[in-house]
This record gives C-alpha cells, structure tokens and sequence, in this order.
C-alpha cells in the first residue's frame, strides 16, 4: 500500500511513475490522469476542466522551486476567483496568461496546510454522470480553497496584483 504525501490517498502500490513537479504518489498521480481523460475525451466534462487541475494542483504542491512556486501560485489564484467570485472554470487558461503577463516576481513559497482528509480526486472519479462529477468536482475546490485559508490574503493579493481593475 502506498500513502499519497499530498492528500493522503491509500492505495495498492503499482509502481507507477511519480510526478515530476507534484507531491503525490504514482497511484495518485494515475487517478488524476484518468479524470484528466475524462475532460479531455468527453466535452461535458471540460467545462470544469480548470477547476480540476487547480485544485489537484493544490491538494499536491511541489517544491520550492521557481516553476513550482509559480504554478502553484496561478493554481491557487484561479481556484480563489472560481470559489469567491464565481468565475468560469473555462476562463482558466485566459486569466492563467493575464497573471503572469508582467512576469511577476513576487510570488513566494507558501507553507502548504494540512491537506489529508480532504476530498481527493477518487471521490471525484466515483461520479457516476456530468451534473454528479460537475457538484464533485465544485465540492472539491471549495474543500481545497478553505485549506489554504491561512494564506488567503495573500493569494487575494496576487490575484489584485495581477488582474487589476479596469481604471483602477
């Protein structure tokens, strides 16, 4: 049995490959693929898509490296707006490059909360059809985003930084 660093998934070991830039185990790291494959393969999934790299991206920091840090860092900036301000999963990618047009150099390491016990990406995977994966996949985020609450303000911060207000 293996134990996921990240969130704390037990699982049989299978000895598969672990993530190059993620805290996960191999066994984790496999159940992400296949809910990956379902928004990529099935378009009534992809709507959440964003939501979904965003909060497994959470739940599994990385290091302390600079891309680490940065992905991290967009990860939680984008899970912020989609929880508290009701922004579309499939702005993602848009605001992902809006964040990072000034090639901010303020992003730090953030201590990672406690993440285990949390919902996982096998809760999600059990969804049985497109509104139950859609209300998993939701769940999932604001489970992960109230984690980070001890950095809440700084997140919020970024994301003022990095998407200002027009005429602001």
């Amino acid at each position: 049995m293996t134990n996921c660093p990240g969130c704390g998934l037990v699982a049989p070991a299978t000895g598969g490959p672990l993530p190059d830039e993620r805290g996960a185990s191999a066994e984790c790291w496999g159940r992400y693929g296949e809910l990956l494959a379902r928004s990529y393969t099935v378009a009534e999934y992809r709507h959440v898509h964003q939501l979904v790299v965003d909060s497994y991206t959470a739940q599994h920091p990385g290091g302390d490296g600079r891309r680490e840090i940065q992905a991290l860092a967009l990860c939680l900036m984008t899970l912020c707006l989609f929880v508290e301000d009701d922004a579309d999963p499939r702005e993602g990618p848009a605001l992902h490059k809006q964040m990072m047009a000034d090639r901010p150099d303020y992003f730090h390491w953030l201590r990672p909360p406690p993440l285990h016990g949390l919902m996982t990406v096998v809760d999600v995977l059990a969804a049985r059809e497109v509104a139950e994966h859609e209300r998993l996949v939701w769940a999932w985020g604001r489970d992960v985003w109230r984690a980070w609450a001890p950095h809440h303000a700084t997140i919020r911060g970024w994301n003022i930084r990095a998407l200002p207000k027009p005429g602001a």
